[in-house]
C-alpha cells in the first residue's frame, strides 16, 4: 500500500537522481567545451549504432560496425586520459550505485529505499512519547512483583509473557497482526509497550499513527464541523483511518459524548473491517468500560481484539521512590 512515507521516500530518491544526472550533464559539458572532439567521437559512434541497427534489421554482418565502434571508444578513451579525466567521471554520481537512485534492484525494494523508508515512518512517530523509549531491552521487569497471587502467577510472569506477546507482534507485524487491547491502572507499561511496538513496525517501513484518545477526536470535530481546521488535519483523518498501524492510547480519557462515540466506532469498525491493525491502551477494566460505550464499540473491542490485562504496582511512584532512596532522601 502507497503511503505518505512511501511517496516521501520516492520524493527524496528523485530529487538525488535529479540532481546526480544534472551535475554529470554540467560536467560533460563543461569538459566538451574543453575537448570539442569528443563531440566528434560521440557523433561518429551514435552514427555506428544506427548503422549496425539497420544490418541487424536487414540480416547483414554486424561485426565491422563493432569493430570500428569499439575503436571509436578506444580513441575517446585516450583523449580523457590525455587531460586526466576517467570516463566514469563524466557519468552521474548516483547516492545509492546499487539502484541509481530508483529504489528497486532486480524487482526489489534496494536497501535505501528500505533505510529511507524507515527513517519517515520513525519521524512520524511523536518525539515526547518516545523520548524515553528504550526499546524492548529497555522494559524492566524488575518493577513486578516475582510473588505468586492467588492465581498461581507471579506480577513478573504476567508481565513477562505480555512483553514476549509484544515482541513478538511487532517482529510478525502484517495486516493479519490483529488488534490488542492494553488494559490495566496508569503506570503499568502500556504506553511504554505501544511506544516500542509502534517504534520496531515503523522501522519496517510501515505508516504508523499514535494519537491519544481526545485528540482524534478532536481532529475528526474540527474536519467535521470545520472548526478551523486546515488540510494537515484532513490528512490526518485520512490517515488515522489507513495507516498501516495505529496506537490508540488513553482510551476512557476523552469527554464522552455522542459524537466521540461515532468517532470512536467509525474508527475502530473501518479499520477492522479493512484489517489495518489497531492498539488500543486504555485505564479502564471491562466493567468500566461498560459504562461508557455503547454496545456496538464493545461488541468490536470484545470480538476482535486480543486484551493483554497490565498488572502490577505504578512504575513511575516505584521510580520516584528508588530516586529518593538513591539520593538519601
Amino acid at each position: 500500500m502507497e503511503n505518505t512515507a512511501y511517496r516521501n521516500a520516492m520524493e527524496v530518491l528523485a530529487r538525488r537522481r535529479r540532481e546526480a544526472e544534472n551535475d554529470a550533464a554540467r560536467r560533460r559539458e563543461e569538459l566538451y567545451r574543453t575537448l570539442p572532439q569528443l563531440l566528434r567521437y560521440d557523433g561518429e559512434a551514435a552514427g555506428l549504432c544506427r548503422q549496425m541497427t539497420a544490418a541487424v534489421l536487414n540480416g547483414e554482418p554486424t561485426e565491422p560496425y563493432q569493430l570500428r565502434l569499439e575503436q571509436v571508444r578506444q580513441d575517446k578513451l585516450r583523449a580523457l586520459s590525455a587531460v586526466g579525466v576517467e570516463e566514469q567521471m563524466l557519468q552521474p554520481r548516483y547516492h545509492c550505485a546499487l539502484c541509481r537512485d530508483t529504489g528497486f534492484t532486480e524487482g526489489r525494494r534496494c536497501r535505501c529505499l528500505n533505510e529511507l523508508l524507515q527513517k519517515e515512518a520513525m519521524a512520524a512517530l511523536p518525539a515526547g512519547v518516545f523520548a524515553d523509549c528504550r526499546g524492548f531491552e529497555g522494559f524492566d521487569l524488575t518493577y513486578y512483583s516475582d510473588a505468586a497471587e492467588p492465581n498461581g502467577r507471579s506480577p513478573r510472569d504476567t508481565m513477562r509473557n505480555i512483553l514476549g506477546r509484544c515482541r513478538r507482534y511487532a517482529a510478525e507485524f502484517s495486516p493479519d497482526a490483529g488488534n490488542l487491547l492494553f488494559m490495566g491502572r496508569t503506570g503499568l507499561g502500556k504506553t511504554y509497550l505501544s511506544a516500542c511496538i509502534a517504534a520496531e513496525v515503523a522501522k519496517k517501513g510501515c505508516e504508523v499513527r499514535y494519537y491519544p484518545a481526545q485528540a482524534l477526536i478532536d481532529c475528526f470535530e474540527r474536519v467535521r464541523f470545520n472548526r478551523e481546521n486546515g488540510p494537515d488535519d484532513a490528512a490526518a483523518m485520512r490517515e488515522i483511518l489507513t495507516c498501516d498501524l495505529l496506537i490508540l492510547d488513553d482510551l476512557g480519557a476523552e469527554f464522552a459524548t455522542a459524537y466521540s462515540q461515532s468517532v470512536l466506532y467509525q474508527v475502530i469498525n473501518d479499520r477492522m473491517t479493512e484489517r489495518r491493525p489497531t492498539i488500543i491502551s486504555t485505564n479502564l477494566d471491562l466493567t468500566a468500560m461498560t459504562k461508557i460505550y455503547n454496545e456496538r464499540i464493545l461488541s468490536r473491542l470484545i470480538g476482535s481484539y486480543t486484551m493483554l490485562g497490565f498488572v502490577g504496582r505504578d512504575i513511575r511512584q516505584q521510580k520516584l521512590s528508588r530516586a529518593r532512596g538513591e539520593a538519601g532522601v
